[in-house]
Order: structure tokens, then C-alpha cells, then sequence
């Protein structure tokens, strides 16, 4: 009965259980002594998306005037049940956006707002990134809307399985997408994140009819508490940086253009100090320790210098503190050890005093 009333999409009664075989339904209600049962189909949308089912212990039970009220009654249910669906699709349509699956521009600022009242009482900051898909028009307007949707969502694919969590993207307007960077509290947390995406973004081949495209990105940020002290604000101002990104053709700018100028700056380091390490650009000076009473050198303290080509010898308090922020240290730290052995067995084997050597070690 159950099945016959979703498939048929019509009420199926039973006023005789006991002599009205239709499958197992039959037995059931002989065992539970049963004599009239009624199944109504839950009609939403024209199908059938559930069943109202009624049982009596009297045969004959269900008769005209019954069937009406219950079929008034289960009118009213199959109403509610639409205008709850309904009520759900409108309450994910307010929140999200269709294509992509992403937060819309609302939901977004509701979590930006939510991770900046987070970071107040942390006591960092956080970024909103603004991105803009290059050439998008071009893409939509030659291989059509189908072609220019599914960038789109494989955009929000990427950028999803990148970030790793989808609760810190959206997707705002026809080719923009929106990132929070929710706890940011080096310069470095800024700065390393945004290359990564930037540059693996151009690398990543798009496939959309049959074709493989790369699309370059521009992007606007944003900082708080810096560039303002709520969301629209902070959306504002990544938007502002975003258009003068576009107008200038760099990859990104900050709304502060001196923290573009310091992300830039330190960008830059990092990059030397990677080469430095593989071009033997680190030296190590020795302080000595002189016993005052008898003169005598007692040892040595390993202290790491930087001879940049460029600007000759740079001090530890700029490039230290660069090296721990990228993970560069360890492999620095090896090699000041390597190289502080090497220069004492050297020294033993040129006939000077074996004095102990100390070599600074990072806390990290």
C-alpha cells in the first residue's frame, strides 16, 4: 500500500484488512488486529514525498466523511512540508552562493566579523584577501556562460582544497572571490600565504572545453585592526587595494602601501637568504673568552653573520628573525654547527690551543 500510494501519487484505502491481501502489509496488520487502514501520499511540487498512513480496529472505518477531514488534513501537512523546503532553500540562498557552494558576501561578513572579535582578544591581527580573475569577460564571452561557470566552481574547488577549509572563502559578485586569513601575528603570515597562492594559482591548469587555461589573479588586502575595525570596512578597503592592483598590473597591493612596500621588502630577504645558504654566504666570527687574571683565551662563542654581496656584512637582528619565521633556521642552524666543527679541528690541526666553542641555538 505504502508503495503503491508514492507510486500512483493517489490515496490507497483498506476497509478490510482481513480479506484484502496486498502483500505483507496484510499480515502486519492481521497480527496487530488491524481491520481498516488508509495510506495518503505527502504531494510537494507534484511528488510524492512521503505517506501519511492511518490505521483502525473497526472494518469500514474510513468512510466519506473521514476521508474528507483527512484529506483536508493531510493537504495542510503537505503544504507545511513544502513551505519549510522552501523556507530551507531561501535560508541557504541568503547564505551561500548556488554555483560555487562558497559563502556569499553576508555569511562572509558575519565570520569576518566573528574572527575579528577573535583576534581582539588574542591580540593579533587578520587579512581579508579580495581576488579577481583575470580575463574572466574574454573566458565567458567566447566560450560562452557554461564554460565561464565551470571556472568558476573548479576557481572554488582549488582555492578550497589550497586554503583547506571552505569556511574561510566566498564568493562575491561574477569573478570575485574573498579570503580571511584569521590569525595573522607576523608580517610573514601575511606575506607567505600570499605567494603561495598567487603563484600556484598561475600554475594550475583550468580545463574547460577540451582546453587547458591558466588565469592570473589580482588581489586586494586588507588588515585588521589596521585598515578598520569591521567587516565592511575591511571589505572596503581590500576592494580599494584591489582596483589599484589592477590599475598598477601588480599581482597584489595592500590598502596601507607601506605594508606593501614592507611585505615586498621582506619577500625579497627571504629569497636572498635561501640563495645565501647555497652560495656559502653565511660566515661565523668568534668572540673570545679571555680569562682575566691569566690572560689566556678559555674559548669562544659562534656568532652567525650574513656576507650579503650586495650590502656586505648584514647583522643577525635583521635576517635571525627571518630565518625562524620561514623554517629556514634549522637548516642554518646545521650548518653553523658543521662549520663551528670544522674550524676547531682545523685550528687543532694548525698547533693552536683547543679552547670550547659555543654555538647559539634557536629557541624554535
Amino acid at each position: 500500500m505504502f508503495a503503491q500510494a508514492i507510486r500512483e501519487k493517489k490515496t490507497v484505502v483498506s476497509n478490510d484488512t482481513q480479506s484484502d491481501l496486498r502483500g505483507s502489509i496484510s499480515n502486519k496488520s492481521t497480527e496487530s488486529s488491524v481491520r481498516s487502514m488508509v495510506v495518503f501520499p505527502l504531494i510537494v511540487s507534484d511528488e510524492a514525498v512521503g505517506v501519511l498512513a492511518l490505521y483502525a480496529s473497526e472494518s469500514e472505518f474510513f468512510q466519506e466523511e473521514e476521508m474528507k477531514l483527512l484529506t483536508e488534513l493531510v493537504g495542510d501537512i503537505s503544504f507545511a512540508i513544502n513551505h519549510l523546503d522552501k523556507q530551507e532553500r531561501l535560508n541557504y540562498l541568503a547564505y551561500y552562493d548556488v554555483l560555487t557552494g562558497l559563502a556569499n558576501r553576508t555569511l562572509f561578513l558575519e565570520r569576518v566579523a566573528q574572527y575579528a572579535r577573535s583576534a581582539v582578544s588574542g591580540r593579533y591581527k587578520l587579512a581579508v584577501f579580495l581576488v579577481d580573475l583575470e580575463r574572466f569577460k574574454n573566458i565567458n564571452d567566447s566560450l560562452g556562460r557554461p564554460a565561464g561557470d565551470t571556472l568558476l566552481r573548479q576557481v572554488a574547488e582549488w582555492l578550497t582544497h589550497t586554503l583547506g577549509c571552505p569556511n574561510l572563502l566566498a564568493r562575491f559578485d561574477a569573478d570575485h572571490f574573498a579570503v580571511v586569513v584569521p590569525e595573522i601575528k607576523q608580517d610573514g603570515d601575511v606575506a607567505r600565504p600570499l605567494e603561495k597562492i598567487t603563484v600556484a594559482f598561475l600554475d594550475h591548469p583550468f580545463r574547460l572545453n577540451d582546453g587547458v587555461f591558466r588565469i592570473a589573479a589580482k588581489v586586494g588586502i586588507a588588515l585588521f585592526p589596521d585598515d578598520g575595525v569591521n567587516a565592511d570596512t575591511l571589505f572596503t578597503h581590500a576592494e580599494a587595494a584591489l582596483k589599484r592592483a589592477k590599475a598598477s598590473g601588480e599581482r597584489y597591493l595592500f590598502y596601507n602601501q607601506k605594508m606593501t612596500a614592507s611585505v615586498a621588502g621582506q619577500l625579497t630577504l627571504e629569497n636572498q637568504l635561501r640563495q645565501a645558504l647555497d652560495k656559502g654566504e653565511f660566515v661565523l666570527h668568534y668572540q673570545p673568552k679571555v680569562n682575566l687574571v691569566s690572560g689566556n683565551i678559555t674559548g669562544a662563542e659562534a656568532l652567525i653573520r650574513w656576507n650579503d654581496p650586495r650590502t656586505g656584512l648584514v647583522p643577525p637582528g635583521r635576517f635571525i628573525p627571518i630565518l625562524e619565521e620561514t623554517g629556514m633556521i634549522y637548516e642554518v642552524g646545521r650548518w653553523a654547527l658543521r662549520q663551528a666543527i670544522e674550524d676547531y679541528l682545523r685550528w687543532r690541526a694548525a698547533g693552536l690551543p683547543a679552547v670550547r666553542i659555543a654555538v647559539n641555538v634557536s629557541p624554535l
